[in-house]
């Protein structure tokens, strides 16, 4: 299977969960804990974030793995769901989220020991359908009751924790969704982001008063007031972005599919292709303490952002990769459709 065909592959199987998925079997897994398992750490794993001295990784089968001694070992941690998770953040060392498939989103207050369900796909529904009926839009109420119709199917693929209570979430069909009390209400974000088709969003980025939205068929949405007003950005590259990042007081960086990467120096205005020698979907980057912007692909390659092109950093095969972290003293670890792989610096040429 080509590069190009695996990646979409992967993307379809473990983020948007497509394949022989029902949405009995979806509504099922959110009210079901996950089965405890030695085969966690050799599982598929999509995010992962430091918690104080600890990493904290999440993944399918509503897995949830903590790691003490700096991603050596890792053990599983009571999880009240069994849909895959997609993304895990936190805003300080005991108050975190992680969400997933189900339209699942997860709080803990205790450094991730307890995890409660803030929110599921049923739940958004009825709460949808209840703020449209008091706005009295027939258009909302009727695209309500279709979501409730729906079943909860459809996952939310990314996060921004920005306050111990306060977190934006984006996903497939153009979900986007605010809280500032912890999950407890959820105000929609998709108004203000111009998304008629629903396109689905992979990754949204912070920097300031910029916030950034991306997805597929080369959707890109850049807010410069903190959220309030989104503006529409056109791109060369009508193909998904999966990742990007927010450098500098205007600079924006994106990849995604085939491992078409853009830099714009403008918020957007211009873009130049970036040179990739490697034709693999990006599915995961970020800023290293070096300045550096290093991206993860589904080949199991890190690539360096070096002026107009990526340079290969690891010299051996990796397995194809879902995401990537900086350690606290340079090397990195990644994720893998095979759990976490961690990454020396001598590793890097």
């Amino acid at each position: 299977m080509g590069n190009g065909r695996l990646a979409l592959f992967y993307l379809i199987v473990f983020f948007c969960g497509r394949i022989d998925v029902s949405v009995a079997a979806v509504a099922d897994a959110i009210d079901r804990p996950a089965i405890e398992s030695n085969l966690g750490v050799h599982s598929v794993l999509l995010s992962v974030t430091s918690v104080g001295d600890h990493f904290i990784a999440v993944g399918e089968r509503g897995l949830i793995l903590r790691s003490d001694d700096d991603g050596k070992s890792w053990h599983q941690l009571s999880s009240p769901v069994s849909v895959t998770l997609t993304g895990v953040n936190f805003f300080d060392d005991e108050n975190g989220y992680a969400i997933g498939h189900g339209g699942i989103v997860l709080r803990t207050t205790n450094g991730g020991k307890d995890w409660k369900i803030q929110l599921n796909g049923q739940q958004l529904a009825e709460k949808l359908l209840q703020q449209a009926e008091k706005s009295k839009d027939e258009e909302s109420i009727r695209q309500a009751t279709l979501l409730i119709a729906d079943g909860p199917d459809k996952p939310f693929l990314d996060l921004l924790v920005l306050g111990r209570d306060h977190l934006v979430v984006v996903g497939a069909y153009g979900f986007a969704f605010e809280s500032i009390d912890g999950g407890q209400t959820w105000v929609s974000w998709m108004e203000q982001i111009d998304n008629p088709f629903g396109l689905h969003l992979y990754s949204i980025r912070k920097q300031g008063e910029r916030i950034l939205v991306t997805g597929e068929q080369g959707f890109v949405a850049l807010s410069i007031d903190n959220g309030q007003s989104f503006e529409t950005i056109e791109t060369p590259y009508e193909g998904s972005f999966f990742t990007a990042q927010l450098l500098g007081q205007n600079e924006i960086v994106l990849a995604g599919l085939r491992g078409n990467t853009l830099v714009s120096e403008d918020n957007g205005l211009y873009w130049k292709d970036i040179k990739n020698p490697i034709s693999s979907s990006i599915m995961a980057s970020f800023i290293h303490s070096d300045g550096q912007v290093i991206m993860a692909n589904q080949a199991g390659t890190l690539l360096g952002l070096r002026e107009n092109r990526l340079v290969p950093l690891t010299r051996k095969r990796l397995p194809p990769l879902t995401n990537v972290l900086e350690k606290a003293n340079g090397s990195v670890l990644a994720l893998s459709i095979n759990g976490p792989v961690s990454i020396d610096v001598g590793d890097f040429k």
